[in-house]
């Protein structure tokens, strides 16, 4: 028949789309644009993923709940839309963000 490749700019696409659901934001917000070069996906021997995102938590919020419902969002939507397995989701939060945000945790 054929392959049906997935590339790592759709996954990291996803990724992103993903964080912007979490936020609350518009995924064509030129500020928060910016996070799309703080994500990057590798791939295991067995073409699983792992997506590795470096963001700013929202002042205020749980940074472990919310890193957690990053990485859940993330999963979830990967998977779903390309039958990938998300191996792994890492988070690192490198700072804290006073901008306000339309969360929708």
């Amino acid at each position: 028949m054929g392959n049906i490749t997935v590339s790592d700019n759709v996954i990291s696409e996803i990724a992103y789309r993903s964080i912007c659901s979490v936020y609350g934001v518009e995924p064509d917000d030129k500020e928060f644009k910016k996070l799309r070069r703080n994500i990057s996906v590798e791939r295991t021997p067995e073409d699983n993923v792992i997506i590795n995102v470096k963001l700013e938590a929202p002042y205020g919020e749980n940074i472990l709940e919310f890193s957690k419902n990053i990485m859940k969002t993330i999963t979830e939507n990967v998977s779903q839309m390309t039958e990938k397995v998300v191996e792994a989701v890492n988070v690192v939060v490198i700072g804290v963000s006073e901008r306000e945000f339309n969360k929708n945790s």
